[in-house]
């Protein structure tokens, strides 16, 4: 019989306790654990295990017969490679934001790094493979996931109901430009404030949150 040995990925805003437990080992764990991998991903390839106790990468297998591994079929249809990876995601704190590429964008962005000599795990790389990220997720416990943004005027209007002067500026620039390029231009604005910045429009912006939700008001849900 062959084992799997999948890789765990030690992210800060992982859990100590959850993946731990799943794997049986002692908890809590020494570090925040995140995501278990499994599957042929070359960042961090599952190892197959065999009857002896060797282990091989399962991207090493994938590659060295694709036709036996995924079945011919599949292996001309995804270009030799297994087509996902499969995560179990323990979060306790929130994710960072994920933006992923179209397939398009992925094979463009892939060659134009490779081509220039970055690599692939350089901290500014961007494509460190030509692939798409379309993501499926199943919740085994509660998660509050969010996804895009919400339309421009709407947005203007639940910033408006804060009613906090510091952030006057930011909603007359979407409020006068009530489209993607606004919300682009805001969001871009908001990711690049700098800390004094934020330290001096944060206490007011929440103590607006507050205040709007203790009067019942329109965007109390969000």
């Amino acid at each position: 019989m062959e084992l799997l040995h999948n890789a765990v990925r030690p992210y800060a805003w992982g859990s100590r306790t959850v993946i731990a437990e799943l794997l049986g080992r002692p908890v809590p764990a020494p570090h925040p654990e995140a995501e278990l991998w499994m599957g042929a991903h070359p960042g961090d390839p599952s190892a197959v295990i065999g009857p002896d106790g060797q282990r091989r990468s399962l991207l090493e297998l994938v590659e060295g017969d694709p036709g036996h591994q995924l079945g011919a079929a599949l292996a001309r249809q995804w270009g030799n490679r297994l087509p996902f990876l499969l995560k179990i995601l323990a979060a306790d704190e929130a994710l960072s934001m994920q933006a992923h590429p179209s397939a398009e964008q992925a094979k463009q962005g892939f060659a134009l790094e490779e081509a220039a000599g970055i690599p692939r795990d350089a901290p500014n790389r961007n494509y460190p493979d030509p692939t798409a990220k379309p993501e499926l997720v199943c919740a085994l416990t509660t998660f509050h996931a969010l996804a895009g943004f919400a339309v421009p005027e709407r947005t203007v209007r639940l910033l408006r109901s804060i009613q906090t002067p510091g952030l006057a500026p930011h909603v007359d620039l979407l409020a006068g430009q009530p489209d993607s390029a606004g919300l682009r231009a805001l969001f871009t604005t908001w990711i690049t404030l700098p800390q004094p910045a934020l330290d001096e429009l944060l206490p007011d912006l929440l103590d607006g949150c507050v205040a709007h939700v203790r009067e019942r008001g329109e965007f109390t849900r969000e």
